[in-house]
């Protein structure tokens, strides 16, 4: 059974959601992302970023948009910091400009 973005945004909604049960609450607020120097200028980054190859490639589907929105929100609300992306991963680079300020 193929898996296609619609399942993919779905199932990390769900993990968003479950993230706020109030066991998993608790871990959420006080643990942070492992961080790593860069060796060139010492600054630090998570070692866990977000990628956007397929996921985020919704092309101007409103529902889609607004689910990869929610997702973005959750990985910042996180500590995340570093997105991955690429002209050449179609719609992705605009997803990401529709995403939270």
């Amino acid at each position: 059974m193929p898996i296609d973005r619609r399942a993919i945004l779905n199932g990390g909604l769900a993990a968003i959601a479950a993230a706020g049960l109030p066991g998993f609450a608790l871990r959420a607020e006080t643990r942070r992302p492992e961080m790593r120097a860069i060796p060139s200028s010492g600054a630090f980054i998570p070692v866990v970023g977000l990628g956007t190859w397929i996921t985020f490639n919704v092309g101007r589907d409103p529902v889609l948009l607004d689910e990869s929105v929610a997702v973005m929100a959750a990985f910042f609300e996180a500590g995340g910091t570093v997105i991955d992306s690429s002209p050449m991963y179609g719609s992705s680079q605009d997803t990401v400009g529709h995403g939270p300020a």
